[in-house]
């Protein structure tokens, strides 16, 4: 099996034993994937987003960057609840070591019909670089991604998202990234995984070199 099919098997079949896992790794950027297992939201189950826990960690593998990924309901949700362990882990990661963006991944339904949505809180979550929101968008058009708007129809507005959180928390620019289940799953036609996984560690490879000019 390739890796995608690795990572997809062990995160769909809900193998993993921890709250969460952080891969420690090298420069400014971090991915989150706070709904890559199954989640609970004011007492009713939520599908897991399986494919964003294989998109941070096959990042991780190919460009050696921290990510944070969810690994077993615990009967919470990671991006919504105000007390929560993987907010404040990856928040105390992220002023430890010197982490200057958040890139946090999730997946929408494959009934939207936007592809790619970049949530900022109506520029709240960015307020630290007024301008990343439209450096992601430019980066996926020129991927050849259609259809990218930015806070439609997820804006991350909640104070407790996992973006929102982190922003007010430590003054970063955090970036919430919704991609549509079409673009990543082999199941359907229009997949592109390999070209969004391409998309994202090079934006992630010069937001980095950005850093170090």
């Amino acid at each position: 099996m390739s890796k995608y099919d690795d990572y997809l098997l062990f995160f769909s079949s809900k193998l993993g034993r921890k709250n969460f896992v952080i891969r420690k790794g090298e420069g400014c950027v971090m991915v989150s994937a706070p709904h890559s297992a199954e989640q609970f939201r004011n007492g009713r189950k939520k599908y897991g987003e399986y494919l964003t826990g294989v998109l941070v960690n096959m990042i991780a593998d190919d460009v050696g960057c921290p990510v944070i990924y969810k690994e077993k309901n615990c009967r919470d949700d990671a991006n919504y609840d105000e007390k929560c362990r993987y907010k404040k882990a990856l928040a105390k990661y992220v002023k430890r070591n010197g982490v200057r963006f958040l890139i946090d991944l999730h997946q929408m339904s494959p009934e939207r019909d936007e592809m790619i949505d970049i949530g900022t809180g109506y520029g709240k979550n960015i307020e630290a670089r007024p301008s990343f929101a439209e450096e992601i968008k430019a980066c996926f058009e020129g991927a050849g991604f259609d259809r990218v708007t930015i806070d439609v129809p997820f804006a991350s507005v909640h104070p407790f998202t996992v973006s929102s959180f982190i922003s007010r928390k430590c003054g970063i620019p955090c970036i919430q990234i919704e991609f549509n289940t079409r673009l990543l799953s082999k199941r359907y036609a229009e997949c592109r995984y390999d070209e969004v996984l391409r998309a994202l560690e090079g934006l992630i490879g010069r937001l980095n070199g950005k850093e170090t000019e």
